[in-house]
């Protein structure tokens, strides 16, 4: 963790200023130019008095492995290890119960699955040719639900000059911070989509992939996201779609939700071997026959429709059917849900588009606070 991220946070239980305490650093060595600058706050010497130019490009140069970011006003404390600081507090009952549930799946997912899931192309240039633009605006940006960190790091190296806050509820953020050590423009955070800890009006852009159709409470998530942007900022998502009007998908689908009601509940180490052993069989049945229509122009509608078109090899769905059988949360939409969902957010100039390579919706909006 960086100084730099400390004038960022805010307490997730009060909105409070957040300090560090008992920490313990280490030298590491920047691989970009850029010097990121604090704007009231310099936590390394602890003053509202913003050091020269040098001092931050000093600091910069400064890893905070361990310690506690305590909050001023209601005094908790969050610990931060292995320089990831987890700000998050555990809901109580059933809510708390799905998110500790989701992120022992989604931990799995991120570690022991790690090199598979994150060998095809990046999420986010799908994103960004669905879109026809960039995800990155501004000065500063919000990658919200990072997992294992792909397309943070994307985003980082393609824009040195713009910062990522990469935030994530399972161990995935290690991974994340493994990948971007090294980068100034990157910071690490654990915690959770639905009480993002930081302050309302930071970011430039908002993006998150795959992340909110697995909350509690998408619309909560969402306008978390929104909070956190300026006035004009832009968010990019990619949600779930349900399908309702193509039978090839809308069918397996009513298979898979009625399956869920025991996958969901079984170890992930076990429903990682299953779906390992049931992902030739889903490419052989599917991937490969909408690989093959896809090469006949009379053929070509039928393969965008068929399910997990998008396999390449024969274990290439594994980690799509992990997700799709062990999320314990699964929200789909339509076009008119997911307009609703963003204009509830108040956000403006709605955009949605399909995804070319999976089954869902891009979206993007501004926020408008008039």
């Amino acid at each position: 963790m960086k100084h730099r991220l400390v004038e960022l946070l805010e307490c997730v239980c009060c909105q409070g200023q957040l300090d560090l305490s008992g920490v313990e650093t280490r030298t590491v060595t920047c691989t970009s130019p850029e010097v990121f600058s604090c704007q009231w706050y310099c936590s390394l010497d602890r003053t509202t008095t913003i050091p020269l130019l040098e001092r931050c490009a000093e600091c910069r140069g400064i890893e905070i492995m361990s310690g506690d970011l305590v909050c001023r006003q209601c005094g908790h404390k969050f610990p931060i290890i292995e320089s990831v600081p987890w700000l998050f507090v555990q809901p109580p009952g059933e809510s708390g119960n799905l998110l500790a549930s989701t992120v022992t799946l989604f931990s799995h997912i991120w570690t022991a699955l790690e090199p598979s899931v994150s060998s095809g192309p990046a999420h986010i240039d799908d994103v960004e040719d669905a879109l026809g633009e960039s995800v990155a605006q501004g000065k500063i940006g919000l990658d919200a639900g990072s997992g294992s960190g792909n397309d943070t790091t994307i985003l980082a190296r393609r824009h040195p000059d713009v910062e990522v806050v990469s935030l994530d509820m399972s161990e995935g953020v290690y991974n994340t911070a493994g990948r971007t050590a090294g980068l100034a423009n990157v910071h690490v955070v654990r915690a959770s989509v639905l009480s993002i800890p930081l302050k309302s009006g930071l970011c430039d852009f908002g993006y998150s992939f795959g992340v909110l159709h697995h909350t509690t409470d998408p619309l909560r998530g969402l306008r978390e996201i929104a909070r956190v942007l300026k006035d004009g900022g832009c968010i990019s998502l990619y949600l779930y779609e349900d399908h309702a009007d193509n039978p090839w998908k809308a069918v397996p689908l009513r298979l898979i939700t009625a399956l869920r009601l025991i996958t969901t509940r079984m170890n992930p180490r076990l429903l990682s071997g299953l779906c390992y052993l049931l992902s030739p069989f889903v490419v052989i049945a599917f991937s490969i026959p909408s690989r093959i229509f896809n090469g006949f122009e009379r053929t070509r509608p039928l393969a965008a429709k068929m399910p997990f078109n998008f396999g390449t090899s024969l274990f290439s769905v594994h980690g799509d059917l992990v997700d799709r059988f062990g999320a314990p949360v699964e929200v789909r939409y339509n076009r008119e849900s997911l307009v609703a969902l963003f204009k509830a957010c108040r956000l403006r100039d709605i955009r949605l588009a399909k995804m070319q390579t999976l089954a869902g919706w891009v979206a993007r909006g501004i926020k408008s606070d008039t």
